[in-house]
């Protein structure tokens, strides 16, 4: 008994452990199934063809300025850097810059989209620098302006014409009339209705100025976007009222802000005038002046027929007078051979004015050719330059001529005295005549007492007992030595 039971014990043991392993491989064979039953419908739609919304998503784009293959690709992907698909697609290369045209219509293939936080951030700036240049250009640039069926672009923020998009000008008489339109009751004629809607018109310009309030006066018209009230009304509370002063001094306060503002107009001392004017010497001090040797750098031995001739610039020798010697910035007047107006008193017509540059002692002055009026030639006497020059002053006209002379030397040289000419006179600082004043020179007519105004003078160097005059206007053509001459305006 005892060894049966023992071995029916034995049995019992060795077959529990086998239907444990069967019912735990069971368990995880029913719960592989369970789970397989229940991805199996996701698995097989992943794996599947294209749901129906991934087939809607297939459509048709519109290329518009300023869109590239990059753009469109992180538009429709949420990634740029699927731009490939849309050039494999619609068969575009790259290599032509920019491929995409205003108005081209591409097809947009279905993908799935893939969008993460950097979408927008990738689309405007890539960073992958292998991006060819032809996926980021953008359509429209250099090209021809867009086609008509592609719609406009947009202007760029903040520039005027995004600022003005779908705005009118509006004057301020459209607007009143549009107001008063808006609070007319409908029952109004329809020919009322008409002038309102055109008066309200903004697309017509309006270029009639303003009416408003102008300094007091109701109704004045004046040019600016608002009225004087508008303008008051639109101050701030802070500002301070500006009040403009308006200054209206009399003709000598004008006058006098006038010449302290102005530079003087002085005109300068004609020196060419008094350098080159005729004038009279006495034969003792023709006698005492110097001589000009020879021009420096000349053959000394020109015989009487060929005499040295100097031009400007050009240096010379200089003879002084006896127990003289001149200094260095001396100026002197050459002047040929005199002529005998009166006995005792020779008239000499100056060449030139010569500068002293060198003075050694024993050694004859050097001096260069300053101005040249005339001739300068070897031989010529030397008389020291008058300083200054013939001033140009304001005269005053006299009721009466006061002063009359004659006319006592024309330039032989001149066939006939003409403007700018000079004239030498017989009444000098002796009887009042002083270089500035005016004098009319008469010729009678047809031997008779009636004389006519032939010239005017104006005395540029006044001795004393001749004076030099320019002539300034002419009338007639003869003017002859010996006409009368009268003074018409005087010098202070």
């Amino acid at each position: 008994m005892r060894a049966a039971n023992r071995a029916h014990a034995s049995t019992a043991v060795t077959d529990s452990p086998a239907s444990s392993v069967l019912s735990r491989l069971l368990i995880a064979v029913l719960a592989t199934l369970a789970l397989l039953l229940v991805w199996r419908p996701a698995m097989l739609h992943a794996q599947g063809t294209p749901s129906a919304a991934s087939q809607a998503s297939t459509r048709v784009h519109v290329v518009k300025p300023g869109e590239t293959l990059w753009s469109l690709a992180a538009r429709y992907y949420g990634d740029g850097h699927q731009w490939q698909a849309l050039a494999r697609t619609n068969g575009l290369s790259v290599a032509a810059e920019p491929p995409l045209r205003v108005g081209m219509r591409l097809t947009v293939p279905s993908r799935p989209t893939v969008r993460g936080p950097k979408a927008a951030e990738v689309a405007a700036a890539p960073a992958d620098s292998t991006v060819p240049k032809g996926a980021l250009a953008k359509a429209g640039e250099g090209t021809l302006p867009p086609a008509p069926d592609a719609s406009p672009a947009k202007a760029p923020a903040g520039s005027l014409a995004a600022q003005t998009a779908g705005k009118k000008n509006a004057g301020r008489a459209g607007a009143r009339v549009a107001t008063a339109a808006t609070a007319a009751p409908a029952s109004a004629p329809s020919s009322t209705t008409a002038k309102v809607a055109t008066a309200a018109d903004t697309g017509r310009a309006d270029l009639s100025p303003s009416v408003g309030t102008l300094m007091g006066e109701r109704g004045a018209r004046r040019v600016g976007l608002v009225d004087q009230e508008v303008a008051m009304a639109s101050r701030k509370p802070n500002e301070v009222t500006t009040v403009f002063h308006r200054d209206l001094p009399d003709a000598a306060e004008a006058e006098r802000r006038t010449r302290a503002v102005l530079r003087p107009n002085t005109p300068a001392p004609r020196v060419a005038e008094l350098q080159s004017a005729p004038f009279v010497v006495a034969e003792a001090v023709l006698a005492k002046a110097g001589r000009l040797a020879g021009r420096v750098g000349s053959s000394q031995s020109t015989g009487d027929a060929y005499p040295q001739r100097a031009i400007m610039t050009d240096q010379v020798e200089l003879a002084a007078p006896a127990l003289q010697s001149y200094r260095v910035g001396d100026r002197l007047i050459a002047f040929g051979p005199p002529s005998l107006l009166l006995p005792g008193q020779l008239l000499v017509q100056p060449t030139g004015v010569l500068e002293v540059v060198k003075a050694e002692a024993g050694k004859p002055a050097l001096a260069t050719v300053r101005r040249q009026s005339g001739r300068i030639e070897e031989g010529q006497h030397l008389l020291p330059a008058p300083e200054g020059g013939a001033p140009w002053v304001k005269t005053t006209r006299l009721d009466t001529p006061d002063v009359s002379a004659t006319v006592a030397w024309l330039d032989p040289n001149e066939g006939q005295p003409t403007l700018q000419s000079f004239v030498l006179l017989s009444a000098g600082s002796a009887r009042g005549l002083a270089a500035g004043d005016e004098m009319a020179i008469y010729r009678r007519i047809a031997q008779g007492t009636t004389e006519a105004v032939a010239a005017t003078v104006r005395v540029v160097r006044a001795d004393r007992d001749h004076a030099t005059a320019i002539i300034t206007q002419q009338y007639q053509t003869d003017i002859a030595v010996g006409m009368t001459v009268r003074r018409y305006a005087k010098a202070p």
